[in-house]
């Protein structure tokens, strides 16, 4: 595996173990300042504070979430073409003219266009990061270490979200631009951990070099229109509806909790609380890795995903907060265990581009969520549309069942490659 666009030379024989330590410790500081999202519990009150209407609230979310969706398998190809450390690079930066742009803009127009960038900065790191840590790690012979450094780094992410959602409302007591500058500085410091990471232009499983007459949506294609790739889609519509399940309540259960009386103070604790439990869940997963199999885990986590959103229908707070808790715990868990099988299924060259794809899938669906979610709210039937989302993690075991039984069937190894 060969250093390419501007990487640092191969370490040498004296420390190679200190060397590959340091560019995880590097990892470990990009993310967990990348996640430290100081206007996430009030960045509404943020934009009403600019004037802005609900309608022209809504519709900036959703130029956010569609622009994201929109350019996330073309960045995700574009991270496998130019590099994965270009295009993380990229995506940090324009999170940085996001915040710039936010305290110096005015007006709904320069508000779409700032949305439209923090769309697409998101897509620009999606898959890439991950792309680019697994790589690394197999060029040094340590890919098994992916899993438990992957669920370590989420789960500092996590942790470093809760804390940034309490001081983001402390921030604001003295002003708005003062919570963005803080916003802007972590990005500052994720993209100088970056900095420091090595791109690696991975080679095709098996040791074969690279097709560079081939183009990436070629070998995309190829990947998923043939074996395994073709099989491997059962688990990434699996995961997308495990996923279309947990992430619309996630969200709209601040509606929920609204509607039981709650401030919106005491609504924030709870996100906050929830953050501090993914984190823990983050760190769980190696363990549950070591106990259970990918595809037991998928179908318990599934199973008791369906059974707490049926709990919904039930009319009392202190066992919604309870359930709440609980989905939400399950989505981190899930997301490190899948992302590591998912991950070392496939080719180095095109990895960053299929978790993308996987990405891409996820959003779509969720975005029908959040569309059926709307709906709900609107016609005040919010619990009944929880309770009947508990379909979705059904239909996921049932995808992830026909996958297993037809790996099972090929005689293909179900541990990554």
């Amino acid at each position: 595996m060969s250093a390419s666009l501007g990487s640092e030379p191969s370490m040498g024989a004296s420390a190679p173990g200190r060397g590959v330590q340091g560019k995880i410790l590097a990892y470990y500081i990009y993310y967990l300042a990348s996640q430290a999202a100081f206007p996430r519990g009030i960045f509404v009150l943020f934009l009403m504070s600019r004037q802005f209407s609900g309608e022209q609230i809504g519709l900036l979310q959703a130029v956010l979430f569609w622009a994201t969706v929109a350019s996330e398998v073309p960045t995700g190809m574009m991270g496998d073409r130019f590099g994965r450390k270009q295009s993380v690079s990229l995506g940090l930066g324009l999170f940085i003219l996001y915040c710039a742009g936010v305290i110096l803009a005015s007006g709904f127009v320069p508000f779409l266009l700032l949305y439209c960038t923090f769309g697409v900065a998101k897509s620009f790191i999606s898959g890439s990061d991950r792309a680019l840590l697994f790589d690394y790690l197999k060029a040094h012979g340590r890919e098994g270490d992916f899993l438990r450094i992957d669920a370590r780094s989420k789960a500092l992410g996590a942790l470093s979200l809760a804390v940034a959602i309490v001081v983001g409302g402390y921030l604001q007591r003295v002003s708005w631009s003062l919570v963005y500058i803080a916003y802007g500085l972590a990005f500052v410091i994720s993209l100088a951990a970056w900095s420091r990471l090595q791109d690696l232009r991975p080679v095709a499983d098996g040791g074969e070099a690279h097709e560079h007459g081939i183009g990436i949506v070629q070998q995309l294609g190829r990947f998923f229109l043939r074996q395994p790739g073709r099989r491997l889609m059962w688990i990434v519509v699996g995961t997308a509806f495990l996923a279309g399940a947990i992430t619309p309540y996630y969200i709209f259960a601040q509606a929920l909790f609204q509607g039981y009386g709650l401030e919106p103070y005491q609504i924030g604790s709870i996100i906050s609380l929830a953050e501090v439990l993914a984190c823990g869940a983050y760190l769980l997963a190696e363990y549950v890795s070591r106990w259970l199999s990918v595809d037991r885990a998928f179908y318990l986590a599934a199973a008791l995903t369906a059974g707490l959103l049926l709990l919904n229908r039930l009319s009392n707070l202190w066992l919604m907060m309870f359930v709440f808790l609980l989905v939400v715990s399950i989505g981190p868990l899930m997301e490190v265990l899948l992302g590591n099988y998912f991950i070392g299924k496939v080719p180095g060259p095109i990895r960053a581009s299929a978790l993308s794809f996987v990405s891409f899938v996820q959003s779509a669906v969720i975005s029908l969520g959040y569309v059926c979610y709307g709906y709900a709210l609107e016609a005040e039937q919010l619990p009944r549309l929880i309770a009947l989302s508990a379909l979705l993690p059904c239909a996921a075991a049932g995808c992830t069942f026909v996958y297993f039984k037809r790996v099972k069937a090929s005689g293909a190894t179900q541990h990554p490659i």
